[in-house]
């Protein structure tokens, strides 16, 4: 029987991180029958509006594609710090995401979200697992994202990876935007999106967990793709897919390549000399 809980307002981020970096995923191979909910979020103006500033996006009173994501992230959280939920939270790596867009969400709209977890399997360098957020207003489902999270662990030389669709239409593409993301992208984006993620702070804290550096958050280096081609893309009717290929060190520059067709877009998001691909993202409506 699936156990909701159900949550009056955000959760704590920080206490969860420091709970679950002595916790390293129950040893099974099922994950917990729960559903995270809360009920009638209003989006903070100000929230959506220094998320606006730090991704690019033009202010307006409708929630840019990739920002229901934000509300969420906590709830996804709450999920994976289960004591039954199979897989460690802190070192978790972001491998993917896909998002729906059914209907525009308006910034005074009372918003029902909902998140559980499924579909745990192998993954070559070791399980992964999808984090399902669904965002409601009224009866109406109005965007649906799916989360796809890897713990590394033992090889599975069989499993099966998403793979992201070809990159001929961007051959001979030339660059479009290039920016540079300071050593303090990911602390400013936490700030925001409340993901504190250690690998994402500091490199202090990222060497332990296998970065050399800190990291920016998938989430942001996607966003400012969506960012950049939001005037091509349509309101509602749309998927948007992101394939995280290599992690973006912080600092470090990066561009932006992308090919236009009728009903899609193809973009690159790459290291400035073209030596690392960081991110590949599709739309389709």
């Amino acid at each position: 029987m699936t156990r909701e809980i159900i949550l009056d307002g955000p959760p704590d981020l920080r206490r969860i991180y420091a709970t679950a970096a002595l916790k390293r995923g129950a040893d099974q191979d099922r994950l917990p029958d729960v559903r995270v909910l809360r009920r009638g979020v209003r989006v903070d103006r100000d929230n959506l509006a220094r998320y606006a500033h730090a991704c690019r996006f033009t202010f307006s009173d409708r929630l840019p594609l990739p920002y229901p994501h934000l509300l969420g992230f906590p709830l996804q959280m709450v999920v994976m710090s289960q004591r039954d939920f199979p897989l460690p939270l802190v070192g978790a790596v972001h491998i993917e995401n896909v998002i729906t867009v059914d209907r525009p969400v308006s910034l005074g709209d009372p918003l029902d979200v909902t998140v559980w977890s499924e579909r745990l399997r192998p993954h070559p360098k070791g399980r992964q697992v999808d984090l399902v957020t669904q965002v409601s207003v009224g009866a109406q489902v109005a965007w649906r994202g799916v989360s796809t999270y890897l713990a590394r662990g033992d090889e599975h030389h069989d499993a099966e990876a998403s793979e992201p669709p070809s990159l001929a239409p961007l051959e001979g593409v030339a660059a479009g935007p290039t920016w540079r993301f300071g050593e303090d992208t990911g602390r400013r984006f936490a700030g925001i999106g409340g993901d504190w993620n250690p690998i994402h702070v500091h490199a202090v804290l990222a060497r332990p967990l296998g970065f050399p550096t800190a990291i920016a958050h998938g989430m942001y280096s996607y966003s400012r793709c969506v960012a950049a081609l939001a005037p091509r893309l349509p309101e509602s009717g749309v998927t948007s897919h992101v394939w995280f290929r290599k992690p973006v060190r912080l600092p470090s520059t990066v561009r932006l390549r992308t090919a236009f067709d009728e009903r899609r877009t193809l973009s690159l998001l790459e290291g400035v000399k073209g030596d690392l691909d960081h991110a590949v993202v599709e739309h389709t409506w």
